[in-house]
């Protein structure tokens, strides 16, 4: 228990729901898992209990080893800034800047300015291709500029853990690669555990560890092919 970032012991997830009842899932640390036929509707009750925004109504969800039911509130919330939680349901505030959106948690708990808190990850913005909008608002930005902003939003807070559902330009070819390339520079730099969920996740083959299949109510795991390649020496941090 202790080596997985994340793990939902025989949980049963809230309303109706395509998942396996009870689910047993679990992320390890530094670990790429995909689950494929998930679509946005499908992944947000697990993404909300993975993440804690919901409780499961049955069964436990571990964090780094502790249950979350087990925290006191003010543990919750600092547990959650360890954690990305990136789906359709995630909104930025509309009367400030996607700069000002972006910078808002390095700003409240570091107490740096905005330049300041983007600023080291300048590299980030520029691969999601943002910065000419960052002086805009929200409602004056494209579908596609607004997700991006979601997951630069999520990811200068420096999470160990990502949770999120792949859809929208992110699930197209040319939004997939770039994503799988933001992905695998912040993992490179922080080796963060990632759960991605979606209808087809292939972009994002070559840096999962685990394929699974969620088809008729049952998770199914898949081999990646691309791996089959590889040396086990890549395979090493995962031991």
């Amino acid at each position: 228990m202790l080596h997985h970032a994340l793990n939902l012991d025989m949980v049963t997830l809230p309303g109706e729901s395509a998942w396996p009842a009870p689910l047993s899932l679990a992320v390890a640390f530094n670990e790429v898992v995909l689950i494929e036929g998930a679509g946005p509707t499908v992944s947000s009750p697990l993404l909300e209990v993975a993440s804690t925004l919901a409780p499961p109504v049955s069964g436990h969800v571990r964090h780094w080893g502790r249950d979350a039911a087990t925290r006191r509130r003010e543990k919750i919330y600092r547990l959650r800034r360890r954690i990305a939680y990136i789906s359709s349901r995630q909104v930025l505030l509309h009367l400030i800047s996607l700069a000002a959106n972006i910078a808002l948690g390095p700003c409240y708990y570091q107490g740096c300015s905005e330049m300041e808190a983007l600023e080291p990850h300048d590299d980030l913005l520029e691969q999601l291709e943002l910065k000419a909008c960052l002086s805009q608002n929200p409602p004056q930005v494209s579908k596609a500029i607004y997700r991006r902003a979601v997951w630069a939003r999520e990811l200068v807070k420096g999470p160990e853990l990502i949770l999120a559902a792949i859809e929208g330009e992110f699930a197209t070819t040319a939004g997939a690669a770039m994503l799988a390339s933001v992905l695998r520079e912040y993992r490179a730099r922080y080796g963060a555990a990632v759960l991605l969920l979606g209808e087809s996740l292939e972009a994002f083959y070559p840096l999962g560890h685990r394929l699974l299949l969620l088809e008729g109510g049952q998770l199914r795991k898949q081999t990646i092919l691309e791996h089959r390649a590889r040396p086990l020496t890549a395979y090493l941090p995962l031991v």
